[in-house]
């Protein structure tokens, strides 16, 4: 790497800077990098701390297990960094919340035990020994079935009850930069099949279309409230329990993937938003 790299929230007030060498990049599937996240994998990239400095506001942290800390802007929830004080070395970013998030390329993934069942990403991208993937079957959600789920910290929690009306995978940039993962994955419900605890959670408004929603403690997103339709109830399928039980079936925003990304399902890639337009089934596959 030549010259330094820069990244930071959607709103602009945390920002940082990497001024020395990459050390790694992986995809991480482990279950608090996605329920922290609101993304079904997180990608990250290491360096020193000497090689990383806040630039603008420092983000709120939490301490998601004993000397770790997983940092978030506390105004847009942008997901940022990671640090173990077993790790003293190492400053982990997340690739969503670089400027050019193409600039790196992910060279292994980890912790597949842990990796949603439904999710088979980058067969060029290796897991590291004793990480590969389970992959456990899962039964089709039934209608009066109740699913559970909430944030990293406990806080928040939900319930939403039988298969979602839509789903799918957004690879659109404010997902990408708010959660820190390559995509996210979505479910919307009727309103009357959803209900949660209550708990205070922090609105950061992204576009015309909503609002996403994320934890003030732990900084996880767990909702898109919808401006134009009320009668919904849009989660973050990674904030899910068990998120192996609701398969996506869509991707959208496509086009803007990240460069190199492979997936390997069958599901129709529309470019830009659901139903726009046509599918191109020729993106996010491998090239020949």
């Amino acid at each position: 790497m030549t010259g330094s790299i820069e990244g930071g929230c959607l709103c602009g007030r945390s920002r940082y800077r990497i001024s020395g060498p990459l050390r790694v990049t992986a995809h991480c599937h482990c279950i608090m990098c996605r329920k922290g996240s609101g993304a079904p994998v997180v990608t990250w990239t290491v360096c020193r701390p000497e090689h990383f400095e806040w630039t603008g506001e420092k983000p709120a942290a939490y301490a998601s297990s004993e000397g770790c800390a997983r940092t978030f802007c506390a105004a847009c929830g942008t997901k940022l960094t990671f640090t173990d004080t077993k790790r003293p070395d190492d400053v982990d970013i997340t690739v969503g919340s670089l400027d050019d998030p193409n600039a790196v390329s992910p060279e292994s993934q980890i912790f597949g035990p842990s990796k949603v069942s439904w999710l088979h990403l980058d067969p060029q991208v290796p897991f590291r020994d004793k990480h590969q993937p389970d992959d456990p079957p899962s039964d089709p959600v039934t209608d009066d079935e109740r699913l559970e789920g909430g944030c990293l910290c406990g806080a928040v929690r939900y319930t939403v009850t039988g298969p979602p009306a839509k789903s799918g995978l957004c690879h659109c940039g404010i997902c990408r930069r708010e959660t820190g993962g390559p995509f996210v994955a979505w479910g919307v419900w009727l309103r009357e099949r959803f209900e949660d605890n209550g708990a205070a959670t922090t609105a950061y408004s992204t576009s015309e279309a909503g609002i996403r929603r994320f934890c003030p403690t732990c900084g996880a997103t767990v909702y898109f409230e919808s401006r134009r339709n009320p009668n919904i109830a849009e989660i973050m399928l990674a904030g899910l329990d068990n998120p192996n039980r609701v398969v996506p079936g869509a991707h959208a925003f496509a086009a803007s993937a990240l460069n190199g990304l492979v997936l390997m399902d069958d599901w129709p890639r529309w470019p830009n938003d659901l139903n726009v337009g046509n599918p191109d089934n020729t993106l996010l596959r491998l090239a020949f």
